[in-house]
């Protein structure tokens, strides 16, 4: 899942393109791509005069920005209020209108009560339902760590465990991450940022990629590797 961004300037800055599925730089050309759709469609900047005139100081633009790979647009909307000068104003949501954001999903070889809840949290992202998504990021650790058998009395004391089971402190401290999301949204209510979350969400996926996916296709290869060489003993006795 994609959370590209939009600046001050209708600049994109550099992310995960959803067409490509590359992290690359963006580009948005000056040429009347760029448009404001509501109140009142033009590409020119609203100045005051047609900000008062439609009663808004909140407008609505669309943003083409094209992908330096593969050259193909992602369509974003821009919501923006604008101050009293009618020059400057506040970003209050970029919405990614085309490809649609498509929530996070975990191998397969991932346990599929951690996948479960991990694509629940995903869903809720995708929603921009921040604290639900903290929520359920939290949860699939909480059941990763059973599933790798750590113990403790707590969350925090089972994701410490997990070093007496061969995972990494880094690992660790990213999963502790985790906890904080889904504690500090859930206990106090703290509303955490799109980027912030998805930083959470990208940690468990790495995580996860680490612990179960890796050894996974290392036993594919190795099981490969196995039977070439008893397909090849097979005609060579």
């Amino acid at each position: 899942m994609t959370s590209l961004t939009v600046d001050q300037n209708g600049l994109v800055p550099p992310g995960l393109c959803p067409n490509c599925h590359l992290h690359t730089g963006f580009s948005v050309r000056d040429s009347g791509l760029s448009t404001y759709i509501w109140p009142h469609p033009q590409t020119e900047h609203p100045s005051v005069e047609h900000q008062l005139k439609y009663g808004m100081r909140t407008w609505l633009r669309q943003i083409p920005a094209i992908c330096g790979h593969c050259r193909k647009t992602v369509v974003l909307h821009q919501l923006i209020r604008f101050h009293e000068d009618g020059k400057t104003g506040d970003v209050l949501r970029v919405i990614q209108v085309w490809p649609e954001r498509q929530p996070r999903e975990l191998h397969t070889s991932v346990p599929n009560a951690v996948r479960d809840l991990f694509a629940e949290g995903a869903r809720a992202e995708a929603a921009e339902a921040y604290r639900a998504a903290g929520a359920m990021y939290r949860a699939a650790v909480e059941v990763l760590c059973k599933d790798l058998g750590a113990e403790g009395s707590n969350l925090a004391s089972k994701i410490n465990d997990l070093v007496n089971w061969g995972v990494t402190h880094e690992i660790v401290e990213d999963l502790h991450e985790a906890r904080f999301l889904g504690n500090w949204s859930l206990h106090d209510g703290l509303e955490f940022s799109a980027e912030e979350v998805a930083d959470v969400a990208g940690l468990i996926a790495e995580a996860v990629h680490i612990l179960y996916v890796q050894p996974e296709e290392r036993r594919a290869m190795r099981d490969a590797r196995k039977a070439r060489r008893d397909a090849f003993a097979a005609g060579n006795p």
